[in-house]
This record gives C-alpha cells, structure tokens and sequence, in this order.
C-alpha cells in the first residue's frame, strides 16, 4: 500500500469521530480550540514517520487540552494511538517504553483533572493503560518484524554475492587448469613436431619411406592438437556466455597412461615402463595430477634427452604413489666452451613446464624434484600422496 494512501486512511480515522458529539465530549464544532486542537492531532499523524516523537508529542498534548476544553475525545485518543505506535515503530524500545508510561500518566491525570464522567473508575484507567500499551505492543511487533525482513533481504544478498564470488573462483580455477592442460599438450606434441620435421628434412632425399612416416606423425600430432584445442575453446566459450556448470569433460588419469606411452613411442621416444608396488585407482584429483606430471616429464625427456629414452618408474605405497622419470643428458661443457652449451643442459630443469607441475602437484599436498646427477642424468621425481599422515619422508622412512 503506498505511503499517501495510508495517511488518507488514518486522517479519516482521526477527523470521522470529530464530527459527533458523545456523552463525555464535545464535537468538532464545539469551539474553534477543540477545531484547532483536531487540526494539531491530524497533523501530529502525518509527522508519524518523519519525526515520530515529536509528532505522539503533539498528540498528547492535544488530548490533554482537548479534555479540558471539551473536545472530541475519541479523536484525540486516536491520534495519541496512533502517536504511541509510530514512537515503538521507528523509536528504541527504551524510549517507546518511557514515552508509553508518561503519556498513560498524563492521560490519567486529565482525565481525573477534566473529564467528569463514569472514566474516573479504575476500570476506565485500565483500559486506558491498555490501549496505549497494545499501541506500544503492536509498534515494537511491526519494529521487529521489519528489522527481520531486512535481516533476511541482507542475507539472501549476501548469499548471493558469495554464490556469484564462488562461481567466478570456480570459472578463474577452471581456466587455469584449461590453460595447464593446454601446455602439457602443446609442449607434448609440438616436441613430436619438430623432431619428426627434422627426420624429414634429412630423410626426404635418400629415404622417402621414412620421411614420409615422419610427415604422417607429424600431421597426426597437428590433427591431435587442434582437436584438442577446439574441444578447450569450447569450454571457455560457454563459460563466457554465462554457463553455470563447469567442464564435464573426462579428464586423464593413470588408466590412460599405456596410450600416452604408446603416442610417445610413435614420436621417436623410448620408455621404458617399470612398476613396483599394487596398482590401484588414486583419488581423482591426484590420478589427473600424476598422469600430467608424466606427460610433463616425458615431454621433457623428449626435447632435452642425449638418447630418446626414458625410464618411467611408478612406485605404489601405502601412503601414495612416487613417479620417477630419467632419462640421460649432454654431458656438462667444459669450462669456457660457452653459454650456449650450458643453457641446452639446464634447460631441462627450467621453464613454465616444469612451474606448471610444481603448481600441479602442490595442489594435492605433495612434492616434485627436478634435478641433474649423479652423472650425465636428469631425474624427475614426484611424490602424490593418498594419506598425508603417512607421508614416508615425513615420518622418517627411506
């Protein structure tokens, strides 16, 4: 209901009584004070929400000198009514207390004071007393149950707003592992690229077979990669057009590690597999997680080996599963034989391939080392745990 309609009504609910003479009191005619004094009480109405004290202020006093002067009663008590609400409704309940008991003793006393009628028994008082105290009562009721409603309203923003901050978190997170995923491909299949364009190159005038399986690898590592691209794209796109849901797409784990193994073989790299321990299936994120740091690892291998092979090791634990990647490397320059020399060996150790696997297996709590030696090596070694509080390392085991 609009605010000006609301003041429509409870003018007419002050003014109405004004025009009839009662028993006890007089009427709106009865003298230009008790017209005046109607006047101050329809006023002291309006004043309600704006200055809610001051306006149940005027109103009793109005009542008072109404009762004095024999004015309409009912008229006045109203307004005072109404005054008594507004005070609990937009006033602390401290002060709408003490307002409600001064003005049911100012109202008392007037009425013992002025009004000569059967109001002086103690009856009247009571229900005098009543009616301001169900006023105050329905004031403080209507306070409360606002201050609810607010409380709710800010709760439902607020929900939301951590609703809408979480999906962003989760659409920021799920880009990165887009952005990740896509260089382990890249890094994987553009190193099969370039070495197999090589063997073409040198293959194509005395041996055409060869180049031309190397040019068939090629295509079919060219092919993989905008598949594989098209299908993340996808995915960012429907983010960006305001999708809810995440990717659903199936993401690699160990169980596809013999087919991963299979693609390296095909682009030149020998690895060779060794198992120890009971294979068994990892917590999701820590299979995705150890199936990526492998790609990583033998795509390193692949681009910075001295003889395209690489021994892959996965050690089943109690606690985890160690995956442990060699492969061979140039022997280290002769001091003075220049940066160049020293840039191809370090390599290895370096770039956003190996950030990428750090920050891939500190996710799931667990460790990664990428270290030259002893000797002409380059090791690998990641640790992804299943129980942290068995970590092997961290309670002193070999």
């Amino acid at each position: 209901m609009p605010n000006w309609l609301r003041d429509v009504i409870l003018v007419v609910l002050v003014l109405g009584p004004s025009f009839a003479r009662t028993d006890f009191s007089g009427s709106l005619t009865s003298s230009p004070a008790a017209a005046l004094l109607v006047l101050v009480s329809v006023g002291s109405v309006l004043l309600r929400r704006r200055a809610p004290l001051a306006g149940a202020s005027a109103a009793v006093i109005a009542c008072v000198l109404g009762l004095a002067i024999d004015g309409p009663v009912i008229s006045y008590l109203i307004a005072v009514l109404i005054g008594v609400f507004a005070v609990a409704r937009w006033q602390s309940r401290r002060a709408s207390l003490l307002f409600s008991g001064a003005t049911v003793l100012l109202l008392a006393a007037a009425t013992l004071a002025f009004l000569d009628s059967s109001w002086h028994d103690a009856r009247a008082m009571l229900q005098l007393a009543a009616f301001v105290g169900f006023a105050t009562a329905a004031g403080d009721a209507n306070r409360s149950h606002s201050a609810y409603i607010r409380g709710i309203t800010e709760r439902a923003r607020r929900a939301e707003e951590t609703k809408e901050s979480e999906a962003l978190r989760r659409v920021a997170e799920e880009r990165l592992r887009i952005a990740r995923d896509l260089h382990d491909l890249l890094a994987h299949q553009i190193a099969v690229i370039n070495l197999h364009s090589s063997v073409a190159s040198q293959a194509l005038p005395d041996r055409p077979d060869d180049a031309q399986k190397s040019l068939a690898t090629i295509r079919e590592a060219a092919r993989s990669v905008l598949g594989e691209i098209g299908s993340l794209l996808t995915v960012l796109r429907a983010t960006d057009a305001g999708a809810t849901g995440l990717s659903t797409a199936p993401v690699a784990g160990l169980a596809d590690l013999e087919a991963l193994l299979i693609d390296f073989e095909r682009s030149g790299l020998q690895v060779d597999h060794r198992l120890a321990g009971t294979p068994r299936a990892l917590p999701g994120a820590v299979d995705m997680v150890a199936y990526r740091v492998v790609q990583e690892a033998l795509t390193n291998a692949h681009k910075h080996g001295a003889d395209h092979s690489a021994l892959l090791h996965l050690d089943y634990q109690p606690a985890g599963v160690e995956i442990t990647v060699t492969n061979t490397v140039a022997a280290l320059p002769r001091p003075g034989s220049g940066a160049a020399g020293t840039a191809a060996v370090t390599a290895a150790g370096d770039g956003h391939g190996l950030l990428g696997a750090r920050e891939r297996v500190g996710s799931v709590a667990g460790r990664l080392s990428a270290a030259r030696g002893p000797g002409p090596v380059f090791r690998f070694t990641a640790w992804l745990p299943t129980e942290p509080n068995l970590d092997p390392q961290r309670n002193g085991a070999s």
